[in-house]
């Protein structure tokens, strides 16, 4: 316990990265994230059935460029980051389970869409 004592986190305003270009090999790289256990759970099922569903299809893309690069589809977030929250994982694991082109798929919420209607607000509450 005393090494998390006596380590410096960064401020919480710090400037936030421009996109998730980060070199995997350099610690100091990016920045800290706070996040819940679920959350790293949900980004790490996100990324396994991007790649299996990559390979499934016989799709020319690459599953991190994908987790990685923004989307409209996640409000211009990155999958990797926007994932953290119960709607947009759902959102990525419809999207790559039922095969659906990202460009064209539409998540339909309320009480006949595809999905839950609480996942369309922002937060983990649940």
């Amino acid at each position: 316990m005393e090494d998390a004592a006596e380590y410096e986190f960064e401020p919480l305003l710090a400037e936030t990265p421009v996109d998730w270009a980060l070199d995997p090999l350099d610690d100091r790289s990016g920045g800290m994230l706070a996040i819940r256990r679920v959350s790293l759970v949900r980004v790490a099922c996100v990324a396994a059935e991007t790649g299996a569903r990559m390979q499934r299809d016989g799709l020319a893309g690459d599953p991190m460029d994908w987790m990685l690069e923004r989307s409209p589809l996640f409000g211009g977030l990155a999958p990797i980051e926007a994932c953290l929250e119960r709607g947009a994982f759902l959102k990525a694991i419809t999207l790559h389970g039922l095969g659906l082109e990202p460009n064209t798929a539409k998540m339909t919420y309320g009480r006949f869409g595809l999905l839950d209607a609480r996942d369309d607000v922002e937060g983990d509450d649940d």
